[in-house]
Order: structure tokens, then C-alpha cells, then sequence
């Protein structure tokens, strides 16, 4: 592969060199994250117990950040819609076979906890989600189900298997803007403050700006020993990892990992509008971009 690659982000192409980290080849991509306004932020943090303040947002040396935890569940949730959404799209271009049983199973996201819920196992049975995935490696045998990884875990990774991304902190640009935010409770009896129902919490303003970045990696040395990087299906001995990927007919290498960013990656970014807690306040609105 060649050290850069051209990506079209937000109508631009534009070539983004492959760097090293370690023994790791990564292709990074800048992010800015924006709170919208008349919004504000609110991503919690354990109460403090040096104050008072039971509904503080999450900071760094008293800096507020977007955690990358924070940021990766709202990439994971796009990335599951957009597969759930373009199934019969990425049915074709990843040339699953047509079979009575529905080989577009193997693009189906998984809801990632061996414990779902009862509003999660209804999404299973309508077929919109299959069981979380997860990779088993003993001494004897490897087993990672008949559908194999789904493709959100393919980036996002799953028990016993790490995706193709890292993820950042977000840090504001500067100081970052935060207020007070009081929360009283009415008595709905006397139409009063309710008898210690204040709550005292933090919010981040609307316009501040945060930035960070998604590393994908593209290649790394345990891989690079079978031929294999970001873009192929993985194999643990002779099992395929990634099913969803085996039968695709793109074999240029630079194009598939060309493929994977534009087609599901970058859209996943985009389709982020909200963060964080608070929604029902009309908390959380934001937009990011892709800094080209």
C-alpha cells in the first residue's frame, strides 16, 4: 500500500498520509465536535465529594472533555443503524451470497452484552439485531458462531477480539465554557420547591468546540504474518473471523480500506447529533465534522 490514501470527506478528496505508531500502521482522522446551540452538554461524572454538586459533567484536571468511551457508544449506535438501514446495499457491494436462509444475516449488527434486555431481545426477534458476538480461543478449538463477528464489531471490537479504531479524549478548544445548572423539583401538591429536591449540576454552553481523533488501524504485525489488514476478513487458524467480508470481489487492498472509510465509517460520524445525558432538557445536540 502506498503511505498515503485518497478519502473523500465532505466533497473534498483529499490524501491522508499512513503513519506509523509502534509497529503499527494507522491512518488518523481529525474530529471537531460542536456543541449546538440552544443546547448544551452534559456528560456526567461521578458526584465530587469535595462539593456539593451532584450533577457535574466529566472533566480532566477541572477541564470538561467528551470521554472517548462517550464518543465510541454514539459511533457504534450509528454504525448499527447504518448497517440495519443499508443492508440490501452492502449486501451487493460486499457480494454476500444469496441463500434461503438470508446470508444478509452476517451483515446484521448484534446488541453487544450476553445479557440483553427484554426491549433488546425484541429487537432480536424481528430480526433487526442477532445475539452479541464473541470470539472464544482455547487450546483445543475456536468458536465464533455461525454468523461470525458482525460487522459493527469488526470496528468497533467485541469480547476477545479488538476492532480496527482507537479513539481520543475530546478536549475543548481553550478553557471549555462551563456553568451552573440548578434543578429544582415542584411539589405538585403546593406548586413549591419540594422540601430538599435542589440539585445542584454543571452544563457545558452551547458554540464550545471540542476536538480529538479516530485512528483506524490499517495494519499490524500478528495480521501483517497471514496478509491481512484492515479491509480483508481475519482468520483465527482456519476459521474466518469476518464472514461478511470473505466473498468480496475488491481485491486492490487500498481500495477496500478506501471503501470501508467513505461507505459506513465517515457516514457513521456524521449521522452523530446527539451526546451525552439530559436529552429529555434538549441536552446533548451537536454537530461534527471531519477537519479536511
Amino acid at each position: 500500500m502506498s503511505e498515503k490514501i485518497r478519502i473523500e470527506i465532505e466533497g473534498q478528496e483529499k490524501d491522508i498520509e499512513l503513519k506509523k505508531e509502534g509497529k503499527m500502521t494507522i491512518l488518523e482522522l481529525s474530529l471537531k465536535i460542536e456543541v449546538a446551540e440552544g443546547s448544551f452538554l452534559h456528560i456526567g461524572a461521578a458526584p465530587s465529594p469535595l462539593t456539593e454538586k451532584k450533577g457535574a459533567v466529566f472533566k480532566v484536571d477541572r477541564t470538561p472533555v467528551i470521554p472517548a468511551t462517550s464518543f465510541k457508544g454514539a459511533l457504534r449506535h450509528q454504525l448499527e443503524l447504518l448497517f440495519i438501514e443499508k443492508v440490501d446495499e452492502f449486501a451487493q457491494l460486499f457480494n454476500i451470497p444469496n441463500d434461503p436462509n438470508d446470508k444478509k444475516d452476517l451483515l446484521k449488527p448484534c446488541i453487544p452484552s450476553p445479557r440483553p434486555t427484554k426491549a433488546e431481545e425484541e429487537l432480536i426477534n424481528v430480526g433487526k439485531y442477532r445475539k452479541h458476538c464473541e470470539v472464544k480461543v482455547d487450546d483445543r478449538q475456536i468458536s465464533v458462531g455461525d454468523l461470525s463477528i458482525c460487522p459493527v464489531c469488526y470496528f468497533v471490537g467485541t469480547t476477545g477480539l479488538m476492532g480496527f479504531l482507537r479513539l481520543s479524549n475530546f478536549y475543548p478548544e481553550g478553557e471549555g465554557s462551563v456553568i451552573d445548572q440548578t434543578n429544582i423539583r415542584i411539589d405538585r401538591k403546593t406548586g413549591t420547591a419540594a422540601h430538599g429536591a435542589k440539585v445542584e449540576g454543571e452544563q457545558v454552553k452551547p458554540g464550545t468546540v471540542f476536538k480529538g481523533s479516530i485512528s483506524i488501524v490499517i495494519s499490524e504485525p500478528i495480521l501483517e504474518m497471514q496478509g491481512i489488514q484492515f479491509g480483508d476478513a481475519r482468520k483465527i487458524g482456519d476459521v474466518v473471523i469476518d464472514k461478511w467480508l470473505e466473498n468480496w470481489n475488491e481485491t486492490d487492498k487500498a481500495k477496500r480500506v478506501k471503501t470501508l472509510i467513505e461507505k459506513i465509517l465517515i457516514p457513521a460520524i456524521q449521522n452523530i447529533k446527539v451526546l451525552g445525558g439530559q436529552k429529555s432538557r434538549g441536552a446533548g445536540k451537536v454537530n461534527v465534522g471531519i477537519e479536511v
